[in-house]
């Protein structure tokens, strides 16, 4: 991997060791042969079938996460990073060692190894298209599943970049392994240039972070990073600073459906479903999750259950300010409030909510995102913010765990679909932020 990666710096540009250096010198690789080993690690890692299982209680939940873990760990163990683990819960860390004089921050990376329980990841079979040239992708010419300029409007400005899809019948998992291919050629650069200066680096690799159970799992105290970057699926300079708050309810209606249906006029029947239909039906449409985008909130009913004279409506708020999370959460109550006047003859309704998740933005320090929007300045990447439309995932998780954890992006698209597909081009983009983020870290005033 060292030799493909050619990690040989130009003498004209030497590195200091000091916390800000010449980063320009940090990244003068053979982009061709980083693309190349992102591309063979990219090809083996999806063969690894890490579908999470939705009902499974234990962590990991599949067994493919297990021995993806493993050869990850073998992997790390290869290059030379340090501290290499496994723990019985799938979770894998290791470090590497600051080569700085200064104290700096300890910088976490993390990226997770499942992929969605929706779509099989078995018999993964990766389809590189070399220096895409327009027009459109085949997948899959059996089923006519192909990319376009229409689904895929990141194809406009892929041009001669390296593609990567699946064949069809499967999710490429890209979103998981893209990232996993970026750290460990990243850790590769770092450990075969010691004479970059930089602080202690962590990697991290989650299982089941789609649902943020591995992220629960993770030990930040013993971790002991003080800054947290999650490589997810996103194009070139995308980075997710806030997500949405999110609050969920559930409105209980009782009623007498096993009253005679034939004289209910005069008898006490009550229709709970009904109830729950009509409650369901008075939700405001223009705050539904299809008729929003952006920034806007909305509700969301997830579940209906009926059983004998009860009913359970169970939904969520997702709002990225308290002021609209009030306001959704106000409608939510009115709703219910016309069901109860609707139905005198009910037996009960109840309605309760519960906070989840909080938008990470409250919490992220600033030196943090103003540290990545620089290492993607210096690379020449347009930072570009954007907001996540549920409830952030694993990364909202670590923030709620005292690590501040932005997102960033791994050039990966269409995750959990079919069409999934990695642009290398983006994902080498994405070596170079991290490595550039790395180097440029100041050490605190304090400590200068």
């Amino acid at each position: 991997m060292k030799k493909l990666l050619l990690a040989v710096l130009c003498a004209a540009f030497p590195l200091a060791l000091a916390a800000q250096q010449n980063w320009k010198a940090v990244t003068r690789y053979d982009k061709q042969a980083a693309k190349t080993k992102l591309t063979e690690l990219l090809s083996e890692y999806v063969t690894f079938d890490t579908q999470a299982e939705t009902n499974a209680q234990k962590i990991p939940s599949s067994k493919g996460q297990t021995s993806f873990a493993k050869k990850l760990a073998k992997d790390l163990k290869r290059i030379g990073a340090q501290n290499v683990r496994v723990e019985k819960n799938g979770i894998v860390t290791a470090s590497v060692p600051a080569t700085s004089s200064q104290p700096l921050p300890a910088l976490a990376f993390i990226a997770h190894l499942d992929t969605t329980p929706a779509l099989s990841g078995k018999g993964v079979k990766a389809q590189v298209h070399a220096k895409y040239n327009g027009g459109d992708i085949v997948i899959s010419a059996d089923k006519n599943l192909r990319l376009t300029q229409y689904n895929s409007p990141q194809l406009l400005t892929a041009r001669t970049h390296d593609l990567v899809t699946a064949s069809g019948n499967t999710v490429l998992g890209a979103d998981a392994k893209g990232g996993a291919a970026i750290l460990l050629t990243y850790a590769d650069y770092l450990l075969g240039n010691p004479s970059i200066a930089h602080g202690p680096v962590k990697i991290v690799f989650l299982p089941d972070g789609l649902n943020g159970r591995g992220a629960q799992a993770l030990d930040t105290s013993v971790l002991g990073a003080d800054y947290a970057f999650a490589l997810n699926s996103g194009n070139l300079g995308e980075y997710i600073p806030e997500n949405f708050n999110t609050r969920y309810f559930t409105a209980v209606f009782d009623g007498k459906r096993d009253s005679s249906v034939g004289h209910a006029m005069y008898s006490d029947f009550a229709d709970n479903l009904l109830m729950a239909a009509d409650f369901h039906t008075l939700l405001p449409r223009q705050y539904r999750p299809e008729t929003t985008a952006g920034r806007n909130g909305f509700i969301w009913i997830n579940d209906i259950a009926h059983e004998g004279n009860r009913s359970v409506v169970k939904g969520e708020i997702h709002a990225f300010t308290e002021q609209e999370m009030k306001t959704l959460s106000d409608l939510v109550t009115q709703s219910f409030n016309t069901v109860k006047s609707l139905y005198p003859k009910k037996k009960g309704a109840e309605l309760s909510f519960q906070d989840g998740s909080k938008n990470i933005l409250t919490v992220l320090p600033p030196q943090m995102l103003t540290q990545l929007q620089n290492a993607m300045q210096k690379e020449e990447i347009t930072p570009v913010p954007a907001a996540n439309r549920n409830d952030g995932g694993y990364p909202a998780v670590l923030n709620t765990k005292g690590l501040p954890t932005v997102t960033v992006f791994n050039g990966t698209f269409h995750a959990g679909s079919e069409t999934e597909y990695a642009d290398i081009d983006v994902m080498e983009a994405a070596l170079r932020t991290l490595l550039t983020l790395t180097a440029d870290w100041p050490a605190p005033q304090s400590a200068q």
